[in-house]
């Protein structure tokens, strides 16, 4: 993979403090990237800069790139989204690339889960997407191009019992950036979808503080990968001269969930018969 031609672009990043949205910040400050770090918890944005400039001493200069670049922010917050996106012109005068990332997961049934939870969910998920995008848009315009990523989900294609809301989320970001990938066809700005299968991060354990019990990892351990390998995926795209519209880095799930997509009374059964294995 060659990323000679990434040294001194600009990524921002949401939910950059863990799982796919830190290996992902590290990924591209290796490859030469300036990285915008934002999340709300502070302490954990610093600890991600503090391995990207140790990582940055090791692979020696990078022709401007590979700093690591904090402003926090709150997804759901519109002036905090607004303050993001002004600050990071302020700092670098560019946004070549956008990674909305920042989300969390919620197991429970539909019939258990109440409304708040829903429109928690959908505030952060997705709403939380669609602000990051309204402040990208404007910025690429005037640059004349630029690469709009966002953190779907295999479930966006097909649900999965316990995760309904969830993947309902997942499903509203996918369609969002289909429509604007044929919106924005034949200008520079390029739109793609990442669609991991279970990582080993800390979003099950997320989900277990938000449902107020340990539901362990509700995947199998053949469906699970490394936030690492998600990240090595996506900036292989992010080097692409024409990215692809989806990021699938487990492609047996992308065969799988095309299938039961064409047979839904399949999925169903499939999926019901994993949630039962998981859960007895």
């Amino acid at each position: 993979m060659n990323t000679q031609h990434l040294k001194g672009k600009t990524i921002l990043i949401t939910g950059a403090s863990s799982g796919i949205g830190k290996a992902t910040a590290i990924a591209c400050a290796k490859a030469g990237m300036r990285v915008v770090l934002s999340a709300r918890g502070l302490d954990a944005l610093e600890q991600t800069a503090a391995q990207i400039n140790m990582a940055k001493d090791a692979f020696g200069d990078t022709s401007g790139g590979g700093d690591a670049i904090i402003i926090p922010c709150d997804v759901c917050d519109d002036d905090s989204v607004q303050t993001l996106f002004e600050q990071t012109l302020d700092a670098v005068g560019k946004i070549d690339v956008l990674y909305a990332n920042a989300g969390y997961g919620l197991f429970a049934s539909i019939e258990d889960t109440a409304d708040k939870q829903i429109r928690d969910i959908f505030e952060t998920n997705f709403y939380g997407t669609v602000r990051c995008v309204n402040q990208a848009l404007p910025i690429m315009r005037k640059q004349g191009g630029g690469h709009i990523i966002i953190c779907s989900s295999a479930c966006s294609e097909i649900s999965l019992p316990m995760y309904g809301y969830y993947a309902a989320t997942k499903a509203a970001q996918d369609s969002m950036a289909g429509a604007m990938r044929a919106e924005l066809a034949g200008t520079e700005i390029h739109v793609s979808t990442v669609h991991p299968i279970g990582t080993y991060t800390d979003f099950f354990n997320q989900v277990s503080n938000k449902a107020g019990k340990d539901v362990g990892l509700n995947t199998p351990d053949s469906l699970m990968q490394t936030p690492e390998h998600v990240a090595k995926c996506i900036l292989k795209n992010i080097a692409r001269s024409k990215p692809k519209p989806e990021v699938w880095p487990h492609w047996f799930t992308r065969l799988g969930v095309s299938l039961c997509t064409a047979f839904p009374g399949l999925g169903a059964k499939v999926t019901r018969k994993m949630h039962q294995r998981k859960s007895g």
